[in-house]
Formats: structure tokens, C-alpha cells, sequence
């Protein structure tokens, strides 16, 4: 037997072609755990004299997707049973009186809860809404016609009126420090200097030696954290994933050099070539000398590149991108010059680059 439960409105840019983000269903599902939790609390506040609710209270009690309605996207939630008179208990009254509390409960001004909703179920919220981002809301219906605005400033106020801390997605940037590895923990170095420790799965210990300590490479974290009431990340949680770019400041620079379009430069200017930086990219990105420092790189107004070192003699390369052609110079201690050119057209060539890069400039930046 199928009866419609709810029909939850969701808005923000995701939702526009009227279709949800599988993401979202985790948030969904949280939400029919909420609504059980609250039913069985209800049954136990309304029947005193037990300490537990029937055997089988929820066994009926499974929210489907049946379709999803335009404006935004408005997913049909239904009751799927396959018991007829377990639908038709009183159970099910409980269940319905969870979701008009639950909309209450978000709708509810200043933080004042609705009385029948306990504050232990308020983490909850933990897991419902976390997919939202800054600028999506999800509406619930609520008894009067109107809707109860589930954001996540709300979200975050929820868990807050009874938490210490909590959890939303996040996304972190950093190198790595040193590793615990009876913890199975690294320590991330962030942008700011902060560090932040992260729960390291057995198969990233492999990645944890190879590029702990090594700057230029960064490792991104996609998880959950716990935050304060300030938002100021408390603990990572948990890791969806642990992905490390490669001399990620070169790769960088390349994709900003990547959207430039001719006129950059006032007007005049001439973009360089895309799929040039693409190929100069690939034989940089992880292939750069370590003891050699980042060059700055700027495009020049014909469309080509200059790589400049910030050491004594002001070393640098001028790249000519039709030819291939890279033009180094720079000035001795004794006031000489070494001037050489290198036609970068091959994996070899880049190598020979490189091996010279490393050794003139190892003496610049002695």
C-alpha cells in the first residue's frame, strides 16, 4: 500500500531542472530516521505506563521517492507497507504527528522549540540539510499553508540549541605534516598556518610517506567537520576522500593563464595558446625539480611566457610557444652571464631542462 507522506520543496541553483542530486537523498533518509526516533518519543510520552514502544512500531514505516514535481524540485514522499492494518494503526497517527513536529520545530521563532520536541533529537540535524550549500533551502509544509525554512544557518541553530558543536561538509586544503600512524591520523597544514588533524585510511599511508614535509604538493579533504558556534572547525569527523595535486601553486598558475582571452593587457594583449599551456603544464606539474624554487610566470603581450626566479642574478626564461622555444639567462657573481636555449618539444628535451634548471640554480640559491 502507497500513501503520500510529505512533499518537501527544495530551491537553489542545483535544483533548477526540477531534479535532485543524489547527495540529497542521504539528507532524505536522515530525515525518515528523525521522523521514526520522534514517533516512537511521541507513543512513549502519550503511553506512560511503557517503557518501549510494540514490537513492529516502525516495521511499516519506509519513505519512497514516487516522483519528483517542478518548482525547483519537489520530491513526492510516500509510505510504502506491505501490511495494510499496521498502516492503518495507530502507529501511523504517531508518524504523522512526528513530520507536522518536525516542521514546527524548524519554523520555530527565535529558538524557541516547540514544547513536545526533545532536544535530544535535535542532532539530528546533524545529518538532515547537511548537503545544503550557502544558498539552497529546503521547505517543509506545515499544517497552516505555510513552510518551515530548513537552511543551513538554520540547520547549524538547531543542532547548536543543544549541542556543543556541529557538523557540516567540508573541504580542506593543505600539505602534510607529520603522521601518527598508530593513529592513523596526519597532521594538515592550512593555508592560514593552523593545522587540522585528519583521520588517514590505511590506503593513503603510502601517499602520507611520499608527500609528507614536500610543500608543493597538496593534499584536498572532502569530509565532515564539527564547528563551534563562531564556525571555527572544532575536529574533522570523518574523510569522504583524500586526493593529492602535484606542485598544486604551477598547476594553479596555469589555470589562471588558462582563461585569459586577447585584449587582457588594456586592450592589447594576445592570449596565450590553450593548448600549449596544457602540454607545458603536463611536463611541469610533478616533473618540476624540487630543489630548484617555483618560477613566477607571467604572459607577455605577444602570447608567450616568462618564467622569472625571485634569487640573486634574476634568472629567467623567456618562452616562445609557437617554437617551443625557451631563451634562459642569467647573471653571474662575477658579473658574467650564462645564456642558453633549449627547443622543449619532447619529454627528453623537458628532461635536459630540468636537469640544467637544477644545477645552475642550485648555485643562485646556495
Amino acid at each position: 500500500m502507497k500513501t503520500t507522506f510529505l512533499q518537501p520543496r527544495f530551491e537553489g541553483a542545483r535544483f533548477s531542472e526540477h531534479t535532485l542530486p543524489l547527495e540529497v537523498a542521504r539528507d532524505l533518509a536522515a530525515y525518515e530516521t528523525l521522523v521514526v526516533e520522534l514517533a516512537k518519543h511521541l507513543y512513549i510520552q502519550n503511553n506512560p505506563e511503557r517503557r518501549r514502544v510494540p514490537n513492529g512500531f516502525a516495521a511499516d514505516f519506509h519513505l519512497h521517492f514516487e516522483k519528483i514535481d517542478d518548482g525547483s524540485a519537489r520530491p513526492v514522499l510516500c509510505v510504502v507497507a506491505a501490511g495494510l492494518l499496521a498502516l492503518a494503526s495507530a502507529a501511523n497517527d504517531y508518524f504523522n504527528q512526528a513530520r507536522d513536529l518536525i516542521a514546527e520545530c524548524i519554523a520555530a521563532p527565535g529558538g524557541q522549540l516547540p514544547p513536545a520536541f526533545p532536544s535530544t533529537l535535535l542532532s539530528h540535524f546533524n545529518q538532515i540539510g547537511r548537503s545544503l550549500r550557502d544558498d539552497e533551502r529546503m521547505e517543509l509544509p506545515r499544517a497552516d499553508g505555510t513552510a518551515a525554512v530548513l537552511n543551513p544557518e538554520r540547520r547549524k541553530h538547531l543542532v547548536l540549541a543543544a549541542e556543543k558543536v556541529y557538523e557540516r561538509e567540508i573541504e580542506l586544503g593543505g600539505t602534510i605534516g607529520e603522521a601518527d600512524w598508530e593513529k592513523s591520523t596526519f597532521r594538515l597544514r592550512l593555508a592560514d598556518n593552523t593545522y587540522a588533524v585528519i583521520p588517514m585510511p590505511e590506503s593513503f599511508h603510502s601517499d602520507a610517506r611520499k608527500f609528507g614535509g614536500r610543500n608543493r604538493n597538496q593534499v584536498t579533504v572532502k569530509g565532515v567537520g564539527a564547528f563551534d558556534s563562531w564556525d571555527k572547525l572544532q575536529k574533522v569527523i570523518s574523510v569522504e576522500s583524500l586526493d593529492v595535486q602535484l606542485d598544486y601553486q604551477l598547476s594553479a598558475r596555469f589555470d589562471v593563464l588558462a582563461e585569459l582571452t586577447d585584449g587582457w593587457l588594456d586592450g592589447l594583449g594576445i592570449a596565450p595558446d590553450k593548448s600549449k599551456l596544457m602540454e607545458i603544464s603536463e611536463k611541469m606539474v610533478g616533473a618540476f625539480p624540487e630543489q630548484v624554487p617555483l618560477p613566477v610566470i607571467t604572459p607577455t603581450p605577444e602570447g608567450n611566457l616568462l618564467f622569472e626566479w625571485n634569487v640573486p642574478g634574476d634568472p629567467s626564461v623567456d618562452l616562445h610557444l609557437a617554437s617551443m622555444r625557451a631563451a634562459f639567462h642569467v647573471f653571474q657573481p662575477d658579473d658574467t652571464e650564462i645564456e642558453r636555449e633549449f627547443i622543449l618539444t619532447s619529454t627528453d628535451d623537458w628532461a635536459q631542462f630540468f636537469t640544467f634548471l637544477n644545477k645552475t640554480l642550485e648555485h643562485q640559491t646556495a
